[in-house]
């Protein structure tokens, strides 16, 4: 059996066993079993209350806000459950209620399984955003009006053969936050081209006009259309013809609360309301939209609906006075007296009537008053306020002497509301603090910042503030002048404004600094003189170390850094750059980095010197390997630092040369050697390295069975002591690529086996070359 056809049948045989329960004749392929399940939205016990989703944060739907839709027209509803960056959830719940006309026509069952999306009624669906992208079509040839759903997507349909409002709630339970789990989206249903009233307010009592527009197909005459109102609810309200031309009522039901208007040539429809029982309320009018009957006869068709809202209300306002608690006799304070609208009714003209006390005077106004009543008083006559709106008039009032200036407002408007207020400022004379501010100790040479601190410690302002900052001759500021000044401007009751004031020291010693403030209103403080010890900080740092090394040799470099100012120095520390040509093994007290030493000093008192060593080895050729050293201290007053930190640097070079590489080899008398004999044994020694070898010493030792007899091929004879040392003159170089070729001749003494050894040093080796041969001396 082929494996296409098991499969088949093992289809066949699974799916009977699993209760299929799909309809082959409708649905001719093969779907997982079983109808759908409405399940609950959290689970049970505790976690119901949990945010038992943390990665679900919100809801959104497409289209949002509110849409107009035609009558018996279906819209399609997209919902997207999101996380806290924005991106789609898969297999996310959402719930769908609708309110109003308009029913659920479809909703989002697609998937495999039986916890899939499902239409309890026409009300109410649950569906689960999608695993995969796909596509709806209304199954006609246009692709234009497809809708894309996308992973983490969901929708429904919906439509209403009955003009009004459908408002669709969207609900994500698996979003924890109330506020972003639920989404109301509003479709008004009914033809596109009618313009209903927008809400209003209207003061009570009082009358509004109600205006539908209709604008007609061009198949449509004007006349096919009417509009009915309405009254629903609310305060007692009756609708009345509105006198235009090409306009007409029909009144019915009782109280003319209810009307039909026809279009004008301009396709509005408008009747007027007003209100019979001055109330404040809302009342609610419905207004539809009638289409004649094809016939002529009948009361014709509803092709659309809105209900408005008309409130009504009276204008409320609120006189207020706005002065300063406190101002100064030196000029003049500003005062604002204004009417508040806080409802959305326009009020009537007001007179407002503004009284000042004695101790002061109007200096001017805007607008300016129109009179002054017998009382002294001021008269301003303003317009009507418009709803949440305000008229105000601004004053300058010039006080004439110290105390207290009361300002007390009256307003009438035309309707006969009436209020009254009063406000009270106080006339001060202004003080002035000043505080001066710069470090016990300073650095020669460095920038020593001064800070100059003035308080307003009066209620009022102090106007024209000047400060001036003078100075010992040790000092110098920026411009050169002696003493500086400084403009201050005005400075706000209780504020403090600050002016800094960098001084440069020319030479060491002590110098002080002084520093005065005036202002208007005869104003004037003085601050604490203070004084600065300017002190010279100084760093020196010597670095000392090898000029030539070879490579792979060791090197060594001290280090020593020294106060040579007269201020203890914080915080000190040294810091060692090495190349990449060298390699640092071993610091005194410093941690070493790749390519770093480190050195934490301390505190560093004035003539102090510390010292520290440190080595390392070379690694690559270099004509200049450059170790630089740089060292940084804080001069530090109180806690505080003064100056920039003082820093000392040093360096040194090294030229890593190539090295030499002696190879030392020994050469033997062939074969068994007879007693009585003169034999020779030749050494060479090879320079195989890049450089010169220096100094090269070699040795050679002639055992008790050999009698040395010469020692040449050096620059002279080898020198033989009594123990048989041989020892040639030393070699001042051998360049590389060279052999030294040294002979030593011995006459053989007796039988044995005899050891014969040779030892090369040189300048560049710690442990000498080691050569041992043996030859075999028989008897005669």
């Amino acid at each position: 059996m082929s494996a296409r056809l098991a499969a088949l049948v093992l289809s066949a045989v699974a799916l009977p066993a699993a209760g299929c329960t799909y309809n082959p004749a409708a649905f001719p392929f093969i779907v997982p079993p079983g109808p759908i399940q409405q399940t609950h939205a959290k689970p049970r016990g505790f976690g119901y209350f949990r945010d038992y989703d943390p990665k679900a944060t919100r809801i959104e739907v497409k289209p949002n806000g509110q849409a107009n839709a035609p009558l018996g027209s279906q819209i399609v509803l997209v919902a997207s459950v999101l996380d806290k960056e924005g991106r789609p959830r898969r297999d996310r719940r959402v719930e769908w209620m609708i309110e109003g006309p308009g029913n659920i026509i479809e909703a989002d069952e697609s998937g495999l399984y039986a916890g899939r999306g499902y239409k309890v009624d026409n009300k109410y669906a649950v569906t689960y955003t999608s695993y995969i992208p796909k596509k709806m079509t209304r199954g006609n040839d246009d692709p234009k009006d497809d809708v894309a759903i996308e992973p983490g997507q969901t929708f429904v349909v919906i439509s209403s053969a009955i003009p009004g409002e459908t408002v669709v709630t969207a609900y994500a339970p698996e979003v924890y936050n109330w506020d972003n789990g639920r989404v109301v989206t509003k479709v008004v249903w009914g033809d596109g081209r009618f313009s209903f009233p927008a809400p209003t307010t209207v003061r009570i009592g009082g009358e509004t006009t109600l205006t539908t527009t209709v604008t007609p197909s061009a198949t449509e005459p004007q006349s096919a259309f009417r509009v009915r109102y309405r009254v629903i609810d609310g305060p007692a309200a009756v609708l009345v013809s509105k006198s235009a031309a090409g306009t007409g009522t029909s009144l019915a039901g009782s109280g003319a609360t209810e009307t039909e208007a026809a279009t004008d040539e301009n396709g509005a429809a408008a009747v007027r309301l007003v209100e019979s029982d001055p109330k404040p309320g809302r009342t609610r009018i419905a207004v539809e939209v009638l289409k004649a009957p094809d016939t002529g006869t009948g009361p014709g068709t509803v092709v659309g609906r809105r209900d408005v809202t008309v409130e009504w209300a009276k204008a409320e306002l609120k006189l207020r006075v706005n002065a300063p608690q406190a101002a100064s006799p030196n000029g003049p304070f500003p005062v604002t007296v204004a009417l508040d609208n806080t409802t959305g009714v326009e009020s009537k003209d007001a007179r407002v009537r503004v009284t000042l006390s004695d101790g002061a005077v109007l200096g001017s106004s805007e607008p300016p008053p129109i009179k002054q009543d017998e009382k002294g008083a001021l008269i301003f006559d303003l317009p009507p306020v418009s709803g949440k709106g305000k008229q105000a008039v601004t004053l300058q009032v010039q006080p004439k002497k110290l105390g207290s200036v009361t300002i007390m407002a009256e307003a009438v408007t035309g309707d006969g509301m009436q209020a009254n207020t009063s406000a009270v400022t106080r006339i001060e004379q202004g003080k002035l603090q000043l505080h001066l501010e710069a470090p016990s100790v300073g650095l020669a040479g460095e920038r020593i910042p001064v800070r100059i601190a003035v308080t307003n410690g009066s209620t009022t302002p102090a106007e024209n503030v000047t400060v001036w900052a003078a100075f010992d001759a040790g000092l110098t500021s920026a411009s050169g002048a002696n003493p500086v000044e400084i403009a201050g401007g005005t400075i706000a009751p209780g504020h403090t404004q600050t002016f800094d004031l960098p001084l440069a020291a020319k030479a060491t010693g002590r110098y002080g600094v002084r520093a005065s403030a005036t202002g208007d209103g005869n104003l004037s403080a003085k601050a604490d003189p203070i004084a600065v010890d300017v002190r010279r900080a100084e760093l020196a740092v010597a670095l000392n170390g090898p000029k030539i090394a070879y490579i792979g040799q060791g090197a060594d470099w001290t280090l020593t850094v020294a106060n040579r100012g007269e201020a203890t120095l914080s915080n000190v520390a040294a810091r060692v750059t090495v190349p990449a040509e060298l390699n640092v093994t071993t610091a005194d007290g410093g941690s070493i980095s790749a390519g770093l030493v480190e050195w934490k000093l301390g505190d560093l008192r004035a003539g102090e010197q510390k010292s520290f060593k440190f080595s390392g080895e070379t690694s690559k050729f270099a004509a200049q390997a450059v170790v630089s050293a740089a060292v940084s201290g804080d001069v530090v007053n109180n806690g505080a630092n003064v100056g920039a930190p003082v820093e000392g640097k040093a360096e040194t070079a090294l030229a890593v040369i190539g090295t030499p590489a002696l190879a030392l080899e020994l050469a033997t008398p062939p074969g068994l050697v007879e007693v009585g004999k003169r034999v020779s044994y030749q050494i060479r020694v090879k320079n195989q390295g890049t450089v010169s070898a220096q100094k090269i010493d070699v040795t050679a030792f002639a055992p008790p069975e050999l009698k040395a007899v010469r020692g040449s091929g050096g620059t002279a004879d080898a020198r033989i002591d009594g123990t048989g040392r041989i020892t040639f003159p030393t070699v001042d170089e051998l360049q590389p690529g060279q052999t030294l070729t040294l002979t030593v001749e011995v006459d053989t003494a007796q039988a044995g086996d005899a050891r014969f050894k040779v030892e090369v040093a040189a300048a560049h080796i710690k442990n000498t070359l080691k050569e041992e041969q043996s030859t075999r001396i028989t008897g005669k």
